[in-house]
């Protein structure tokens, strides 16, 4: 099953390869080169050897990856408090969007803290999380590889819950990039090679649910990077961040963005001219969550010419928020932009493709579990889903996404 969707991604959606148009270069003689008497005899113009003539250097190939990105896991209500008979395994419900999640990077946002005390101990959820370590594993076992930590709810059970939380982290074998323990770390960049391309990730969040006080004075500025989405004020200092990760190597950057306004279908024009801002001062790709909501997404073209893009919200991953009785709330984006690396060109985004998802709640279990995050492909749900009721959600969906991010992005409407 997971091969042959890959194989179909594949066949489908190819990379584009337009953007690698250097040709290939002889490099010059040295005119300078003093040789020896002995190194002219041996490479004299009479010389019909047919070993000692030079072969072009092979040009470096383009390299090319996958980065997928979804939107914010929270575990609201019954879920997080435990489901089924396994009460904290949360892999069952994964077995519909698995198969989808492939890239050689893939990333989503870990809203919560997570085991604060050890051995899922006062577990919590709204408004002050905390979340069974198991969620760490079912999103690795559904192919996600870094977290986004940076987010309203960062600060729940303050800094020692900050604390245990990224410990929660390197137990599960997972990276992130969002929260931090002291200065240094704070100030390193986050860079991951992928296939060959460095790629860099900032993250930053516009609030912490005024949950300041429960961290230190001391180590509060450097917990969680904090900026201001309702003004432009920030965005110097952001870009000053976009510059430095640059100098320290990375090829492509990925700003994080928690913020604007919840349960809406659009960002505001602020959010939208920070996140052009952004984009002119050498953002690649910005990743927008907490509207819990799927929002658009933009291409926008630079004064160069270039290009990066803006996903203003994901929407929610794996959320049940269906009792505040606004069904986008149950609906998300996975993500996928297609990257290539060309020798003299530089990056470029050759294409980025929105697959929708819709989480659905099942009491009858007829698809082995009680929750489950459905892909929604080509405006249907999977056809081992035999529910009317479900495919009926899976395309109200569907239509949903469709209108909101448009049909040069959703997969299957092309």
């Amino acid at each position: 099953m997971k091969k042959f969707t890959i194989t179909l991604l594949a066949l489908i959606i190819p990379f584009a390869m337009s953007g690698c148009n250097a040709e290939q270069t002889e490099i010059p003689y040295d005119h300078e080169y003093m040789a020896t008497q002995s190194d002219t005899a041996m490479y004299s113009e009479t010389t019909t050897d047919p070993e000692l003539k030079t072969e072009p250097i092979p040009e470096p190939e383009p390299i090319q990856i996958r980065i997928q990105f979804a939107g914010d896991v929270l575990l609201h209500g019954g879920i997080g408090m435990g489901i089924g008979d396994n009460r904290f395994d949360y892999k069952p419900i994964m077995w519909a969007i698995r198969p989808y999640i492939d890239g050689d990077l893939a990333l989503v946002n870990m809203e919560t803290p997570v085991d604060v005390f050890g051995n899922n101990q006062n577990i919590a959820t709204w408004p002050l999380f905390n979340v069974p370590f198991e969620i760490l594993e079912a999103l690795i076992y559904a192919g996600f590889n870094h977290l986004i930590s940076a987010n309203n709810h960062s600060f729940d059970k303050g800094f020692d819950g900050l604390v245990a939380t990224l410990a929660n982290f390197e137990r599960a074998g997972i990276s992130q990039t969002g929260m931090y323990t002291n200065e240094a770390d704070f100030n390193t960049p986050t860079i991951i090679n992928v296939q060959g391309i460095q790629v860099g990730i900032i993250a930053y969040t516009d609030t912490v649910n005024r949950h300041e006080h429960r961290v230190p004075d001391d180590v509060r500025p450097f917990a969680v990077r904090r900026f201001r989405s309702r003004v432009m004020d920030d965005v110097p200092y952001m870009a000053a961040d976009i510059a430095r990760i640059r100098e320290a190597g990375a090829d492509l950057v990925i700003i994080s963005l928690h913020w604007g306004e919840e349960y809406v279908d659009a960002p505001t024009n602020m959010q939208r001219q920070i996140a052009h801002a952004l984009v002119e001062a050498g953002a690649d790709i910005i990743m927008g969550h907490h509207s819990h909501t799927p929002q658009p997404l933009e291409w926008y073209e630079r004064e160069d010419g270039s290009r990066g893009l803006i996903m203003y919200s994901l929407g929610n991953f794996l959320s049940d928020q269906i009792r505040l009785g606004i069904p986008a709330t149950q609906y998300g984006m996975l993500v996928t932009v297609y990257v290539t690396l060309c020798p003299h060109d530089g990056i470029s985004m050759d294409n980025a493709i929105v697959l929708p998802t819709v989480f659905v709640r099942e009491s009858a279990r007829t698809l082995g579990s009680l929750y489950s995050i459905l892909p929604i492909v080509n405006g249907e749900v999977p056809d081992t889903v035999a529910s009317t009721y479900l495919r009926a959600w899976g395309r109200r969906a569907y239509a949903h996404t469709l209108r909101i991010v448009g049909a040069e992005f959703v997969y299957g409407s092309q």
